[in-house]
């Protein structure tokens, strides 16, 4: 087993999932209800017209959004997203980096609401609101 960590982002390069993996997102920063990741740009991820997949863009949104809440609740809180809603703004092109910054707005006891905004460059590409649900551990 891994020795635990105090770094946020080295620990959530230790703790990342296959799909996050596959993904290849990256953690830049943490603050007090914020998180800022990165997602490379590839081309096994993009659609017919060489755009970043809207579902990879909304992976990127949700994962963020996660790392901002877990920066106030802690990581054993149990959360699952209860709603998310992505506007796609323009399309994700090559060369660019996909930059995701996560801001929660209210962090409520059980139900926590947030934004992520998502450029591509100089582009907005993505902006998206979600609730996510606190619920007690089993």
């Amino acid at each position: 087993m891994p020795k635990p960590v105090d770094d946020p982002i080295a620990r959530y390069d230790q703790r990342r999932s296959h799909y996050l993996k596959l993904l290849d997102l990256k953690l830049e920063s943490v603050g007090e209800g914020t998180a800022v990741m990165r997602m490379p740009y590839r081309e096994e991820i993009t659609n017919g017209t060489g755009a970043v997949h809207g579902g990879a863009i909304t992976s990127l949104c949700d994962t963020c959004f996660y790392i901002a809440l877990a920066s106030i609740y802690g990581e054993d809180q149990e959360t699952t997203t209860a709603s998310l809603h992505v506007a796609f703004l323009a399309p994700a092109l090559a060369p660019h980096d996909l930059i995701a910054e996560a801001r929660v707005l209210k962090a409520g006891r059980r139900i926590v609401y947030g934004e992520v905004s998502v450029t591509g460059g100089e582009r907005l590409v993505a902006h998206a609101t979600l609730n996510f649900l606190n619920t007690p551990p089993r």
